[in-house]
């Protein structure tokens, strides 16, 4: 049947009538909201509490400068919260639902939101349906309404009856006429009763939560030990509560969230310009955890542009109709043997096609692996109808009538082409009756005539070769999971650099007879699974997360989509299905092999740069506790005001820990082997580095109190010399953070961060502008220095680095000597 459809001018005013196609959307959380979420924090009430003392107490420049702390640090987390909710936002975008339809007679893709009532679609395997719409022609349609229902078993639907939006094609084609949109439909009726949901905390969330509880609980016993501490030796109460309570702001680095979601995001942004959209944040944390990669073979490993490269033909006037009728230039299979057939002499394609009237399809199933079509000759007096058929060439030849010697030919042909690299396709055909036609489904088909073979030449992707050897030696398996003949796939592994055993191998049938056990056994040695089926794909995946790997899996169709959920990394290509794109939290824009390692090189530096983040803002904030404790325990004055120590707070949780999250990769990381998703943010090293840190900031600080303040009798000098000394250990620290493989100096991205040395060339003269101007002297109780003072400053810092650096080099050493 033919269809107009609607005119462009038809649309536009339907549109203005009726509006878009498109349902509320997931609500945005507003500016003022989010600035005012900066407040809701236990840590900032804390700082609250310390004003309302400082209120009390009359100390107004504490006061001043207390709220101005929360204030900027509020301005500071809005900016950054902002600015992630609007790349989020802009990345979810980029995935639009597309719908077929026709307008003025033409067929084309557009955004599903431009549809209008009226609008003519057609649906294929794996749409999801785009509109409530009744149906006009159908072959062999089958609708998954589970979103509605809650019914996983597909419900056929025939012509007259009704689709809905957001409900899945699974199998079958259909063209239907949309009669309702946007929230008009049972989607958009369900849409007007549901509240907004608040987005579940993802694992690496979840984790920072029990790691933040740990930190809080610590900080609340150490807080209540300085205070007792502090009463015992003397010092007024009111003086030790507000002591107290800034340790636990000091303690715990209150931009720990803002920064980890910042460095996520920029992941986010890095994979889409590598040609990898990440779905779910979620995501950029396991990708740094993949141990297995199953890859399909066609358009990853392979280029996705077919030629013609061999045919042996039995009959080739029927062979050639089975490759023009039985088509629908879907993918690029069908569209290579259009483009052939195009070429042939006194050949025409595209007039056969029309004159051949198609009353009957099976289409292209992965679970059969064939497609047949029934199609008429309008012109012909005799009424012959003629079954077409393609697919995988030994489903077809099985279906074929051949004497054995030919049949035996035929497979070694067969064979021989997918020895080469080539994909076989078999094509038959065989004339029937109308009675025939009406009976005929997947299950019930007649003896076929076969019509001959086509083998098709698909490169290897160039890249995929050094790609394979990357994830080699960053200890990711790969594994080749392809819907192709064995020997197809094995020729294509090697032309990439892998050869695959006889035992390395394990095809679909043979897979089927396996139990679960017995295919846990096995499956570590395999690297080549052929002639899979979707729900297959669902088993290995399984079977390899029982073996404890973290699997990432690829697929495109609406069936590959239990298998891409159950994976721990879900990846379509960009023509994938709406559904597996759903489903899946990496979409290859490409469909090149190579980004799915990009993609995990990114996950990996996520990893290691919120560790470096963590470690950096404990270490600092520990060397502040490491001063009040030990001046309270040797009976001294405080050595650092509360004013100095909330500035070296926002010092410690401002802009360099935000830049450490932007150090590039280090070219030991897709080296060494996946990290554990068990693997907690801080090991042993990094606990036993933090404490030398904390204890030799601390130590020297407390060296230049008892100097200038205890010995001098310069309380004044001293705090500055404190409060500077662990201002610049916190600056300089910052470089030897960057790498736990190498001294800084040595480290190959030394001058990539720009922002790091922005960060530490500001802090620096900012520090130097504080103590030389008089207003800020007042309000920090800072004195100017002497050109000795900076010189002892300076040197403090370095024999700190040094020393760390030569904790640094020892572990370093016992590691490697572990390793050998």
């Amino acid at each position: 049947m033919q269809h107009q459809g609607l005119s462009f001018e038809e649309v536009k005013n339907l549109q203005l009538k009726h509006g878009k196609n498109i349902l509320p959307a997931e609500k945005s959380v507003p500016a003022f909201k989010i600035f005012f979420s900066q407040f809701t924090n236990p840590l900032v009430y804390l700082l609250f509490f310390t004003g309302v003392i400082s209120l009390f107490l009359k100390k107004y420049l504490d006061i001043i400068f207390i709220f101005s702390v929360v204030f900027l640090n509020a301005i500071f987390g809005f900016i950054q919260e902002y600015k992630a909710q609007k790349t989020l936002i802009a990345l979810k975008k980029l995935v639009k639902p597309i719908a077929k339809v026709m307008r003025d007679g033409k067929r084309q893709e557009l955004e599903a939101s431009e549809l209008v009532k009226g609008d003519i679609v057609f649906l294929d395997s794996g749409d999801k349906v785009p509109a409530d719409g009744k149906i006009l022609e159908t072959v062999s349609f089958f609708v998954n309404e589970a979103i509605l229902t809650g019914e996983s078993e597909p419900l056929e639907k025939r012509p007259e009856d009704e689709v809905f939006m957001g409900t899945i094609v699974s199998s079958g084609r259909a063209v239907i006429k949309i009669n309702k949109i946007g929230l008009e439909t049972k989607m958009g009726e369900i849409a007007k009763t549901l509240k907004e949901t608040e987005q579940p905390l993802t694992t690496l969330q979840l984790r920072f939560k029990k790691f933040t509880h740990t930190l809080i609980y610590f900080s609340i016993f150490l807080a209540l030990l300085v205070f007792f501490l502090g009463f015992l030796t003397g010092k007024g109460i009111i003086q030790m509560i507000q002591t107290s309570v800034v340790i636990l702001v000091a303690i715990i680095p209150e931009a720990l969230i803002i920064a980890i979601t910042l460095v996520l995001v920029i992941a986010m942004q890095k994979t889409l310009k590598k040609k990898a959209l990440i779905r779910k944040l979620l995501a950029v944390e396991t990708l740094g955890s993949v141990t297995t990669i199953c890859t399909d073979k066609t358009g990853t490993l392979t280029e996705g542009k077919m030629v013609v490269s061999e045919t042996d033909f039995f009959d080739l006037k029927k062979s050639f109709l089975s490759m023009c009728l039985c088509n629908n230039l879907s993918d690029s299979v069908e569209v290579t043997l259009w483009d052939y057939l195009v070429k042939q002499k006194d050949f025409y394609p595209k007039e056969i096609f029309d004159k051949y009237t198609r009353i009957f399809e099976i289409p292209f199933s992965s679970e059969y692996k064939l497609m047949a079509t029934v199609n008429r000759y309008p012109a012909d007096d005799n009424n012959d109808y003629f079954l077409f058929i393609k697919g995988a060439p030994e489903i077809v030849l099985e279906m074929s009538v051949l004497e054995e010697n030919e049949r035996k030919l035929v497979l070694e042909k067969i064979e021989n082409w997918a020895k080469k690299g080539l994909k076989v396709l078999g094509l038959a055909f065989q004339k029937i009756s109308l009675e025939e036609v009406k009976k005929l489904n997947i299950k019930n088909m007649p003896k076929l005539q076969w019509g001959g073979a086509v083998g098709f030449w698909d490169p290897p992707r160039k890249e995929a070769k050094e790609a394979l050897s990357i994830a080699s030696q960053a200890g990711i398996k790969v594994k080749v999971v392809t819907g192709d003949y064995r020997y197809t796939a094995e020729k294509i592994m090697e032309f990439l650099g892998i050869k695959v055993g006889p035992d390395e191998v394990l095809e679909g049938p043979e897979l089927e007879k396996l139990t679960d056990a017995e295919l846990k056994e096995k499956i570590s040695n395999i690297l080549l699974f052929s002639r899979v089926t979707p729900h297959q794909k669902l088993q290995i995946v399984k079977a390899l997360q029982e073996e404890g790997e973290i699997v990432a899996m690829t697929g495109d169709g609406v069936n590959d989509a239990p298998a891409l959920k159950k994976s721990n990394i879900g990846i379509v290509v960009g023509e994938a299905s709406e559904v597996a794109k759903e489903t899946a939290d990496l979409i290859l824009l490409d469909s090149n092999f190579k980004t799915i390692i990009s993609a995990i090189e990114v996950g990996r530096v996520v990893f290691e740069n919120i560790k470096k983040v963590v470690f950096y803002m404990l270490s600092n904030s520990f060397a502040e506790i490491v001063v009040i404790t030990g001046s309270i325990v040797l009976g001294w004055d405080l050595p650092l005001t509360i004013i100095q120590i909330l500035w070296l707070h926002l010092l410690c949780d401002g802009p360099e820990d935000i830049v450490l999250g932007f150090e590039p990769k280090e070219k030991e990381v897709m080296v060494e082997g996946p990290k554990s998703i068990n693997e907690a943010l801080l090991d042993k090293t990094h606990l036993f580095l933090i404490f030398l840190i904390s204890f030799l900031s601390g130590f020297f600080a407390l060296i230049l109190f008892w100097y200038f303040a205890i010995l001098n009798q310069n309380i004044d000098l001293g705090r500055t010399m404190v409060f500077l000394s662990l201002s610049f250990c916190s600056i300089f620290f910052i470089f030897p953070c960057r790498s736990f493989r190498k001294p800084f100096w040595r480290y190959e991205n030394f001058w990539s961060n720009k922002w790091l040395f922005g960060a530490v060339i500001f802090s620096l003269v900012l520090q130097v502008f504080i103590t030389n101007f008089s207003s800020t002297q007042k309000i920090l109780g800072i004195v100017p220095l002497k050109s000795t003072h900076w010189f002892l400053l300076l040197l403090v810092a370095i024999i700190i680095i040094l020393i760390i650096e030569l904790a640094k080099a020892q572990i370093i050493k016992r590691k490697s000597e572990i390793k050998l």
